[in-house]
């Protein structure tokens, strides 16, 4: 199991989202979440359920959203010394987050609406990342493809955009990677940007930056 994502699908325009069978059939049902986005109703509802009888159900209007929120983040679950002789990171865990940035506020100028801005928590997509050593044989995991083609759905429904780019992320050489077309960040590895399709290239590191500019 190299994945732990909720299951999606979409039909006349409603995109219905639930968590895992693995995490229903662990908890024995006791735990369920449903996302449902109705772009006939314009409204997104986020159903939740803790145990037989405590169930909580919140309702977002599209007029509300203002962006998609996409975030990853990585951790490093052991580490190995590289042929190299450097320390770099061996199996890797990774969770990519959908949300939605929402302003309820209707009378707020747009250059104050960043202060009435909350997120709504959608889901997570975890999964075994590819870590720096060896990367031909470490196996990865669907969670950058399933959360990315679940953020591209959701950010198409209800017709708003991406919000901020990813934070910058180094690759064991210390390389930050970046897209070729828009230049927004993306993960570090070789792949396509989340936001304009284009391919993701590495760039120096900063070291190696001052040292050139230093020559």
């Amino acid at each position: 199991m190299l994945s732990l994502a909720p299951r999606f699908t979409e039909h006349a325009g409603q995109l219905r989202a639930r968590n895992s069978l693995l995490v229903r059939v662990l908890t024995l049902g006791l735990v369920h979440r449903e996302v449902i986005i109705d772009r006939r109703a314009q409204l997104v509802s986020i159903v939740r359920r803790v145990g037989w009888l405590v169930r909580h159900t919140e309702l977002v209007a599209f007029r509300d959203i203002r962006r998609v929120a996409y975030d990853c983040q990585r951790l490093a679950t052991s580490l190995r010394r590289g042929l190299n002789g450097k320390v770099v990171s061996g199996d890797e865990l990774e969770r990519f987050s959908v949300a939605l940035i929402v302003c309820r506020e209707t009378e707020v100028p747009d250059s104050h609406a960043h202060l009435h801005e909350t997120r709504v928590h959608l889901f997570d997509f975890f999964g075994e990342g590819q870590g720096s050593w060896l990367r031909l044989f470490d196996l990865r995991g669907a969670q950058e493809d399933l959360s990315r083609v679940f953020a591209e759905r959701v950010a198409e429904l209800t017709g708003v955009g991406f919000g901020h780019s990813l934070p910058t992320l180094h690759d064991a050489s210390g390389r930050s990677w970046a897209c070729s077309s828009c230049g927004r960040p993306g993960p570090p590895r070789p792949g396509r940007c989340y936001y304009c399709g284009g391919e993701l290239e590495a760039r120096p590191a900063l070291a190696q930056v001052k040292a050139d500019d230093s020559a």
